[in-house]
């Protein structure tokens, strides 16, 4: 906040020590002798410790009044180690290897190993710091793993004459006994075995691993070689993709996909002939046969997407990667990174998706919709018998008919005709609203006649007019075609066109107007220019006037799938749904049931308007300066509860908030700018469908 403080305690400013320190700071250490210098290591005052340190080590004989020095504290005792260091007696650090403080023998296992690029002409380094890596306490231990490896450059002194003993041996066995509890000391022994192999082959390691295995052999030590293989990136890691512990293998399988080493590449994505692995194995076997790219690796690929007793995450995602074959993406499906595979020819995928082609409709209405949509983009036409049962199966959810109508349009299948005949007839409105588009494509000269004639019939349902107008906004010139939406245009002005309609209508009316070279047959641009000032104009009394066109007519399912997966708004962050989620906003189960479309609307539009009960935010300011702001949870006697934007609770006592006001709504207030108006109004239409309370 721009404070700076200044802290005294009186009582402790009138002890005598700190006029000594204030007076040996200022005097300065260069006139003091040796003695007085190491004599200052076991001062109380932190900077004349240093500042003493720092001026012997610019002394000659400083080696030797540093050995001869004993200290009185633990303090003195870790300066006279970093000043050992700081004049290359490292070595020397030995003597307190086993001193009875932690903080000492940690510093002195430090020290010991700084000199180790120029090499240490004495003794054993590898065995005094083995000694070390069995000390009660594991940071103890931690470094002396790494000194281990690090001291490790000359290899003769790390096998014993005459015998087989792999110089990493010590590390194995720190591995072993810490049986995965201590991650960090794990990392330790992982960085120990990474500077052991030094210069040498990253492979080295897996070649030494097989001599010491007998007795070494448990999944903790798999585990840490794994990952320090990773490190080096040795090519041999697919060695580790058959080993017996699941976390090994998914390590190994994170290794050689994340670290992008091709030559064991091939070993992962065998993998995924193997029904039921790990989740990251199975992802990343996967994405290894869409990153290899041959024609044996798009056959594993839809054999993935085949199998019915994969998880429908697994599957879609195989789905998602077999249509993107020919063009592959230029994001990691796995990693998220920028790659660049070259294309591929399209008959690799297409001959591999063939034979499986009616197994990839086996299973959820989420798969079979995703394999209608790459069955249609790879032009499969053999897909048609197949698309066009699933458009007569009444029996089937609307959404996936829809699809497998569409499906069957783009590979123009000759069960096409027959299949948007049946459709059309259906009592199901979206699946004749996808046959009217079908036939709109197929006949846009009969469409000219047609669908204008549909947004008359007062039969026609919402969702029929909503396609007809979507269909109208693509077609060619045509004078029957914008008198049409030009009399929506004028009815949204009179008031009379139904909400749900709105958005479609001005949609339609600005494709057509946004069309290069296409002639328009009525004013189109001026008729939405009109409704446009007129919104802005009521919004002065109305603020969700300019957004009344989202408050209906939205597709309930496209906009529980912005809910859940879209990122740029990612709901879920705040919001509990079906249980799963954040608790900083209202659990959203039952909503519905409580509020009307336009509490709905302005809560995502204008969040600061009306704050639901409960979730009202708060700014606590606290007498340390300290600022906290989050939504408000509890507020009693002893204090507060608050729930941070990003899901932390925080309890701060009533005694300490200097402070407190009112703070904006946790809900972002520019949520709606990262939305079109159409996914606005498909979210809008989920959350009015929420009436069920969640199931306890």
């Amino acid at each position: 906040k721009g404070r700076i403080f200044k802290v005294t305690d009186p009582e402790a400013m009138a002890n005598p020590l700190v006029a000594e320190s204030q007076k040996l700071i200022a005097e300065g250490m260069a006139k003091k002798t040796n003695g007085e210098l190491v004599n200052l290591f076991d001062h109380p005052h932190q900077q004349v410790r240093l500042e003493a340190q720092y001026e012997l080590a610019t002394r000659s004989e400083a080696t030797a009044t540093l050995n001869a020095f004993r200290p009185k504290t633990v303090l003195g005792t870790i300066h006279k180690l970093w000043a050992w260091s700081a004049v290359g007696a490292s070595r020397l650090a030995t003597e307190y290897f086993t001193h009875e403080s932690v903080e000492v023998r940690w510093n002195s296992i430090k020290v010991y190993r700084n000199k180790r690029s120029g090499g240490i002409p004495y003794g054993n380094p590898a065995g005094q710091a083995e000694k070390m890596m069995s000390d009660p306490d594991a940071r103890v231990r931690a470094e002396a793993a790494i000194t281990y490896g690090l001291l490790g450059g000359n290899r003769a002194k790390f096998i014993n004459p005459g015998e087989q003993k792999s110089q990493f041996a010590p590390l194995f066995k720190l591995l072993k006994d810490n049986n995965n509890q201590d991650a960090y000391l794990r990392q330790a022994a992982v960085e120990g075995l990474i500077a052991a192999v030094g210069g040498s082959s990253p492979c080295e390691l897996a070649s030494a691993w097989k001599i010491s295995k007998d007795q070494f052999d448990t999944p903790a030590v798999r585990l840490g070689v794994v990952l320090a293989l990773r490190k080096m990136q040795c090519n041999k890691l697919d060695e580790w993709l058959t080993d017996s512990d699941p976390q090994v293998v998914v390590e190994a399988a994170r290794a050689i996909y994340d670290q992008e080493l091709l030559a064991p590449m091939a070993g992962l994505a065998k993998l995924a002939d193997t029904a039921n692995l790990p989740e990251a194995v199975a992802y990343r076997a996967a994405a290894a046969n869409y990153k290899l790219g041959g024609p044996e690796n798009a056959i594993r690929l839809a054999n993935v997407a085949a199998r019915s007793s994969e998880p429908d995450h697994l599957r879609n995602a195989a789905l998602k990667m077999l249509g993107e074959w020919a063009k592959p993406s230029r994001r990691d499906p796995i990693t998220g990174l920028t790659q660049n595979l070259p294309e591929r020819p399209q008959a690799d995928v297409v001959n591999a998706v063939k034979p499986v082609l009616a197994k990839l409709f086996v299973g959820t209405e989420l798969v079979r919709k995703e394999a209608a949509s790459v069955t249609a983009k790879l032009g499969i036409k053999e897909v048609g018998p197949l698309m066009a049962a699933l458009v007569a199966d009444a029996k089937q959810p609307a959404s996936l008919r829809v699809e497998a109508l569409f499906a069957l349009e783009a590979v123009k299948a000759d069960e096409l005709a027959v299949a948007a005949k049946l459709a059309l007839a259906s009592p199901e409105p979206k699946l004749r609203a996808a046959a009217r588009v079908v036939n709109a494509k197929a006949n846009p000269t009969a469409a000219f006649t047609e669908l204008p004639a549909l947004l008359k019939d007062e039969k026609a349902t919402i969702i029929e007019k909503q396609m007809a107008l979507e269909v109208m906004g693509g077609l060619k010139e045509s004078k029957e075609v914008d008198d049409s939406i030009a009399l929506q245009l004028d009815a949204i002005t009179a008031g009379k066109l139904p909400g749900e309609l709105k958005l479609d209508a001005m949609e339609s009316a600005q494709a057509r107007s946004n069309t290069k070279n296409l002639k328009l047959h009525a004013e189109l641009r001026e008729k939405l220019k009109a409704i446009d000032t007129a919104d802005r104009d009521a919004s002065v009394k109305d603020p969700l006037a300019r957004y009344r066109d989202s408050i209906a007519g939205g597709d309930a399912i496209r906009g529980r799938e912005l809910f859940i997966n879209n990122a740029a708004v990612y709901c879920q962050r705040c919001h509990k749904l079906d249980g799963q989620g954040g608790e900083v906003g209202p659990q959203l189960n039952g909503i519905a049931a409580k509020q009307p479309r336009d509490y709905l609307l302005e809560s995502i539009v204008y969040p600061n308007a009306k704050i639901a009960e409960g979730y009202q935010s708060v700014i606590l300011n606290t007498v340390d300066g300290k600022s906290f702001a989050g939504v408000l949870r509890k507020k009693d006697a002893t204090g507060y509860t608050i729930v941070t934007a990003d899901n932390k609770v925080i309890t701060v006592p009533k005694d300490d908030v200097e402070s407190e006001k009112p703070d904006k709504s946790a809900m972002p207030d520019d949520l709606h700018k990262k939305l079109t108006k159409r996914e606005l109004r498909d979210i809008v239409e989920f959350l009015t469908s929420l009436k069920d309370e969640p199931k306890k």
